[in-house]
């Protein structure tokens, strides 16, 4: 089962990322996290959220409440 996390761009995009595909997450000092992609080619996106809350525990959403 996919485990999809919400998180946000530098510049403020709302983006869901699908942690299964994800080879390696990077602290970037104050600025958030890089998270690298494992498929094919190596990718990667700049968020904004930190380390902890991208391989944390997951998170269930329910309309506008988090349990």
């Amino acid at each position: 089962m996919a485990s999809w996390v919400k998180c946000t761009t530098v510049d403020g995009t709302e983006v869901r990322l699908n942690m299964e595909h994800v080879a390696l997450v990077r602290h970037r000092g104050g600025t958030g996290s890089e998270v690298i992609f494992a498929a094919g080619s190596l990718s990667s996106i700049v968020v904004k959220e930190d380390q902890e809350y991208l391989v944390g525990p997951q998170r269930l959403e329910h309309g506008r409440y988090q349990v």
